[in-house]
């Protein structure tokens, strides 16, 4: 099977499982795991208080979890949250939230793959990618972007990745082995060495891996993951001697 063909075969899984995902839950409500946003994205809102301006890019936005808290902490400044995802029900739907929380003048939803979209240079203050990277097309296009969003970052400017690793997938009834339906699925070490490589003279705020497994709706099965999730938060500032 070529490329071309495993690249669909994912996608294709992907939306099911999203459009099953986002047609149950809402955002924010409890007991849900889009109750709140994640904590790394908590941690870095209040850094940007005394900021008149804001741009803020979220890559994989989905329906808004982490990309809504933030415009409605900043709402009384000039704000924009650019909010990219592949899906359109996710784009949807986050509309509808934006709407609903009263920020929909500072969000701007774009269906695109990742891949696809431009980062400018020097053109947003915060840009956030939680689980999305690894649904890049290639593992070309995957460290391509990561230069893209080193570059589109201000001075000043901090990036925030939440990144999926050395992913396996089993059938949750039977335990059979699955294909992991993640378009890049890197080794976890040599994820961290990328990272650090293209960020070396950034100063990094937080770094580390964290071991996770859950259950997903996959294709008309449950489908476990055990995954090594890699965050990776760094500044755009002068590193100090």
């Amino acid at each position: 099977m070529n490329m071309s063909d495993r690249l669909t075969r994912i996608r294709e899984s992907e939306k099911n499982s999203h459009i099953e995902t986002y047609t149950k839950e809402n955002l924010y409500d409890k007991n849900s795991w889009l109750q709140k946003p994640i904590k790394t994205a908590r941690e870095l809102i209040p850094l940007f208080g005394e900021y008149k301006e804001l741009r803020v890019l979220d890559l994989g936005c989905g329906i808004g979890r982490n990309s809504i808290c933030i415009a409605e902490t900043y709402q009384n400044i000039t704000c924009t949250v650019d909010c990219v995802d592949l899906l359109e029900i996710a784009i949807e739907k986050l509309r509808q939230n934006a709407k609903a929380y009263g920020v929909e003048r500072i969000i701007n939803g774009i269906i695109k793959p990742i891949e696809e979209y431009e980062i400018r240079q020097d053109s947003y203050d915060l840009i956030m990618a939680v689980s999305a990277l690894e649904h890049i097309d290639s593992e070309e296009s995957f460290i391509r972007k990561l230069s893209e969003i080193k570059g589109g970052i201000k001075e000043n400017g901090i990036v925030c990745l939440v990144i999926n690793s050395n992913v396996r997938e089993t059938n949750a009834e039977t335990g059979e082995s699955l294909e992991a339906q993640f378009e890049v699925n890197l080794p976890t070490e040599k994820l961290q060495s990328l990272l650090e490589d293209i960020f070396s003279d950034w100063r990094v705020l937080k770094t580390g891996v964290a071991a996770q497994e859950y259950d997903i709706p996959r294709n008309g099965i449950i489908s476990h993951l055990d995954t090594n999730v890699v965050t990776y938060v760094a500044q755009k500032t002068e590193l100090q001697n």
